[in-house]
């Protein structure tokens, strides 16, 4: 319990402040109010990703009195005396609390820019432009209604090493948002990942999600869940059951985090899935997903993604390598795009520390084995491309 607080303390000096701090309650109200107040001629350009008003409870519960930012230090206020699980969420809460930025996050539009950088993934990622065509006509519908941009959740079916991740994320970049990615396939709490855990758990935390969600910029991020047909989980959770949270809009509007305690606004999320066997989701996720198929690519195909890949890893490399040729592409495009990325950036460095400003077959040849050691890898993905 929090001692008792005298009534004067805060008639008299609760307006000392060191700085502008985050809103307070009132102010929280009047923001939560606000959107019944706007033309909807002219949709809203952010969101609220939180409840304050909600946050703002919380810290009052704790404290058995408003909590008051700075003051509470700069006062010298009595402070909570909890157990370490309760004092670990409060200085979450404070931190969130304490945050500048707000509640406030920017929402996606579409922009001609934004289409053409989608055109520019579709050359280097064909086999996904059915995938990069509705989306595609997500933009330009928001571009025509001023709405945000809205894409339904997706899922990616194909064999490994198509290249479903790595298409993902040059997507993410070409909308101008933040990709967070999650494999499901090593996740053994899809509570954990997707609403946390309330403080009674070992171990407890935030939902991985949000906390993903309030790192970012915008309030429409790309939630990337890489072999959602392989999720893991405790013996007695329904893991697909609590996907169902970030599936549906109406639970993603007010996702309640069971560890803060306060619900999350994931409705804007981009929510993409990758699969190979959609024969092992549930009826119920398949229905609440638009499943495209993703084909081996063909060994032109090959080549382009190849290209793409090595083309970031140059840049990342501040252009002292020049592009290569043919002969090097065709190298490194016998692997998938993991591989792909990390031999080539392996390559840059023999030809770096050979004083040489290009590429040879040789730095590749060597990356290659330095990747794999002395087994060889069998045959998957980009080896089985088509003719």
């Amino acid at each position: 319990m929090t001692d008792t607080v005298p009534a004067y303390t805060f008639n008299a000096r609760i307006k000392r402040r060191s700085r502008p701090r985050a809103i307070d309650r009132d102010d929280a109200m009047i923001c939560d109010a606000a959107p019944m107040l706007v033309d909807d001629s002219h949709p809203p350009r952010e969101v609220a990703i939180y409840d304050r008003t909600a946050l703002l409870d919380q810290l009052e519960r704790v404290y058995g009195r408003p909590y008051l930012f700075d003051d509470e230090f700069e006062l010298g206020l009595p402070q909570p005396n909890l157990a370490t699980e309760e004092q670990v969420r409060l200085e979450k809460l404070r931190w969130l609390a304490d945050d500048e930025r707000g509640a406030a996050r920017p929402l996606l539009f579409g922009s001609q820019a934004m289409r053409d950088r989608l055109a520019e993934v579709r050359l280097a990622c064909p086999t996904f432009a059915t995938v990069i065509d509705l989306i595609d006509r997500t933009v330009a519908l928001s571009m025509m209604s001023e709405a945000a941009v809205s894409v339904p959740p997706l899922l990616l079916l194909g064999p490994p090493g198509v290249g479903k991740t790595h298409a993902s994320k040059a997507i993410a970049s070409a909308l101008g948002t933040a990709i967070h990615a999650f494999s499901c396939a090593t996740n053994s709490d899809a509570q954990q990942l997707i609403v946390g855990h309330p403080t009674s758990w070992r171990g407890a935390r935030m939902s991985v999600v949000n906390e993903a969600l309030l790192g970012g910029n915008t309030a429409q991020p790309v939630i990337l869940l890489d072999e959602i047909d392989k999720f893991d989980s405790h013996r007695d959770e329904q893991p697909y059951n609590v996907l169902l949270n970030i599936l549906e809009v109406e639970n993603s509007r007010a996702l309640h985090d069971e560890y803060l305690r306060i619900p999350f606004d994931l409705s804007g999320a981009i929510v993409v899935a990758t699969a190979n066997d959609a024969g092992r989701l549930p009826g119920f996720i398949q229905d609440r997903l638009v499943m495209i198929e993703i084909a081996a690519p063909s060994r032109d195909d090959l080549l382009a993604i190849t290209r793409l890949i090595v083309g970031t890893a140059l840049e990342e490399a501040r252009g002292v390598i020049i592009p290569p040729g043919d002969e090097v592409i065709a190298r490194l495009a016998l692997a998938n795009p993991r591989r792909i990325t990390r031999v080539a950036r392996l390559a840059l460095g023999y030809a770096a520390a050979a004083g040489r400003t290009h590429l040879t077959v040789a730095d590749v040849e060597a990356a290659d084995r330095l990747t794999v050691g002395a087994t060889k890898p069998e045959p998957i993905g980009f080896l089985q491309a088509r003719g």
